[in-house]
């Protein structure tokens, strides 16, 4: 009996734990109306940020990264969309839809999700190639399409998700990353699981693309890429 009775009082004081940390963790974004810094490694040269902004019940997110990686690297990584599933955060699908053009495309990522139901959504892509003397940067422009493609069974799609990556080429070889975006999971969750994902997801992506760009299929490019980058 007394095993039974401190069993129940361990899954009390763990929900009464969880209704606390949601209730901090929702104080402290409505507190947080400029950028911090969530996560900062000065080895591999990540920053990530987070902003609450008016009107939305989830932050925005930044990222500023050196990667040592040409742009065509990058940007080849980027545009091989059946393989981002290999990289980037808790993505269990990823394929492309349609190509509207050599600057423009639609695709597909599902994502899991902690202690709910999985995640998709479709993204269009717009791509404004690397200019130099003009933009000197790469910019690729991330939009979703919630009714672009039919949702699945027991899928919530997500119905926003606004990312710019800005690609610099610096003059050691190297690649400036400048990446802003806001991502809404919709449906309902907890409010520590959706700060879980936008603390760790960023800084997790960005270690995966630096894994990517590690591998000989984007470091010795051999055939032109699926769409421009450059001018």
């Amino acid at each position: 009996m007394k095993i039974v009775l401190s069993v129940i009082t361990a899954v009390i004081m763990l929900l009464s734990t969880t209704v606390s940390a949601d209730s901090e963790d929702l104080k402290t974004l409505q507190k947080q109306k400029d950028w911090y810094i969530v996560k900062q490694d000065n080895i591999r040269q990540i920053t990530t940020y987070a902003k609450h902004e008016e009107g939305k019940s989830t932050r925005s997110f930044k990222v500023d990264a050196v990667v040592d990686a040409p742009l065509v690297t990058l940007a080849s990584v980027h545009f091989d969309v059946a393989n981002i599933k290999k990289w980037y955060w808790e993505t269990l699908e990823s394929k492309l839809i349609t190509k509207v053009s050599d600057t423009e495309y639609v695709y597909y990522l599902k994502f899991r999700t902690p202690l709910a139901e999985d995640r998709d959504v479709v993204l269009k892509a717009t791509i404004e190639p690397y200019k130099l003397g003009q933009n000197n940067y790469m910019l690729l422009s991330l939009r979703a399409t919630p009714s672009a493609l039919p949702i699945p069974p027991n899928i919530t799609r997500i119905s926003a998700f606004d990312m710019d990556i800005k690609f610099k080429p610096l003059l050691d070889g190297k690649t400036k990353m400048e990446v802003q975006g806001f991502v809404d999971p919709s449906g309902s969750l907890p409010a520590w699981t959706v700060n879980l994902v936008q603390h760790q997801a960023p800084y997790a992506t960005m270690l995966g693309l630096y894994r990517m760009t590690q591998k000989a299929e984007y470091t010795n490019i051999k055939m032109p890429l699926a769409f421009r980058y450059a001018q």
